[in-house]
């Protein structure tokens, strides 16, 4: 098994040099066009962000080291190009063989020196790496979802039943642009740079932590990361000091009782209707234990039991998901869904067991680092929005649990994309052009940082 993975791998690898060469050298340079007012203003909302014209904040482009959006336009073909690649040919959580070996390729191409996630996949890339000073890092997600792409795409999945409808497509492209982009301004840089091309974003526990256990992230002083947005339109970053995401956990509760034949209920202890009444009583938490103040979430969203109809099963598995924006409020989700589930079991006379699995931290920014990225983008002529936060999960909240940075909404969305569908739609596109605006963003934290040394 491990042989024929390691050949699978070998043959992508000379597969993504070959690509990798051609996109490098087939490719002709031309500069996208502006932004169009008309994709600054229409209004836009959806569960997780909410894009408020009023609220926008415009600033003139400011005085830096380059051009960065400039450079990152010049380059947008290639990107472009990059992002149709992953698009076509998506892998899911711990499956991006092919998606690895291409933008291991890639950086090496240009001068990085690349670490390989032993045994899985997932990469991480130094440009600088023999110069002194703390690491700015930067992150990208390369895994799709399984699900079947809709969107009417001539660059649509060719991969039945596995789609990037998350963006990360996006994402690695955007920083393969700006690893580009950064490696040939290198001299400019007196400071070395990680680049974490992160497997596994979309499951639990994911890449994060594996990135974190490999030492990935020792050394690093501060990191950064973008995720792409239909509902914020292209030209735009949208962020907030403090919690931006949800802690993200599971839980199931097993209900068991005794079955028997449904004619005759007398004899049996039936789980079903004892799950029923603890499904009602969770939704208790957030009404009545949790602080109004605080925002949580408790939902049950599976509930099997029985393989015939006229059998009561002996058990019921339910299993739902259960967040908040206060660590302090999640480990009390933990407490209180156990005791309801036992306490209401225990009145009939049945058993319920709880399994809970912590899946991801509150996604919390630092005041510092959203203040560069925000000046950041101020100086590519970008527009900033304090957002929401959201009850959404990331696991790159592990990494903001260990160092400095910030993670924001960048824009892609305009009138063309208005007919797709949100995050992990089956319809979900973007607009391209945000695309430059990513690469650009990643670039000036760069050139900002460079200024200051």
């Amino acid at each position: 098994m491990a042989a024929g993975r390691a050949s699978t791998a070998l043959s992508l690898r000379k597969h993504a040099q070959g690509e990798a060469a051609r996109l490098a050298g087939a490719l002709p340079s031309r500069s996208c066009p502006p932004v169009s007012p008309a994709t600054l203003t229409y209004p836009c909302q959806s569960q997780g962000v909410t894009y408020n014209p009023r609220r926008l904040r415009s600033h003139g482009e400011a005085p830096n080291m380059g051009n960065a959006l400039q450079w990152a336009r010049d380059s947008h073909p290639q990107i472009v190009e990059f992002r149709r690649r992953f698009h076509r040919h998506p892998e899911v959580a711990w499956e991006e063989i092919q998606t690895t070996a291409f933008v291991a390729d890639r950086c090496r191409s240009v001068g990085l020196n690349v670490r390989l996630l032993e045994g899985r996949t997932g990469l991480v890339a130094d440009l600088n790496a023999d110069r002194p000073g703390p690491l700015l890092a930067f992150r990208a997600d390369l895994d799709a979802l399984p699900i079947q792409e809709e969107a009417p795409l001539p660059f649509r999945s060719a991969i039945a039943g596995k789609a990037h409808v998350c963006g990360h497509d996006a994402h690695t492209a955007m920083l393969l642009g700006a690893v580009g982009i950064l490696a040939r301004i290198r001299e400019q840089l007196p400071f070395p740079i990680r680049f974490l091309f992160q497997p596994a974003e979309e499951v639990v526990p994911g890449g994060a932590k594996a990135f974190i256990d490999a030492g990935y992230l020792d050394g690093v002083a501060e990191i950064f990361g973008l995720h792409v947005t239909p509902q914020l339109p292209v030209g735009t970053l949208g962020t907030r000091s403090g919690a931006l995401m949800a802690s993200m956990d599971r839980f199931e509760l097993t209900v068991t009782g005794l079955g028997g034949h449904g004619a005759m209920p007398h004899l049996t202890h039936d789980p079903l209707p004892v799950a029923a009444e603890i499904v009602l009583a969770l939704q208790t938490i957030v009404g009545r234990r949790v602080d109004p103040l605080e925002p949580a979430v408790v939902s049950v969203c599976q509930i099997a039991a029985g393989d015939a109809f006229n059998v009561i099963p002996q058990e019921c598995r339910m299993a739902g998901t259960a967040r908040s924006l206060s660590g302090g409020t999640g480990k009390r989700l933990e407490q209180w869904i156990g005791e309801i589930g036992e306490g209401v079991a225990r009145a009939h006379g049945l058993k319920a067991v709880l399994k809970y699995e912590h899946g991801t931290p509150v996604l919390a920014n630092r005041a510092e680092s959203v203040e560069k990225m925000l000046r950041a983008f101020r100086a590519l002529g970008g527009r900033d929005q304090e957002i929401p936060a959201t009850m959404g999960g990331e696991d790159f909240a592990f990494y903001l649990e260990r160092v400095p940075g910030c993670f924001a909404f960048l824009g892609a969305g305009s009138e063309a994309t208005r007919e797709g569908g949100s995050l992990h739609h089956p319809r979900f596109g973007i607009d391209e052009e945000a695309l430059a605006w990513g690469s650009a963003t990643f670039v000036q934290l760069a050139l900002d940082r460079a200024a200051q040394e």
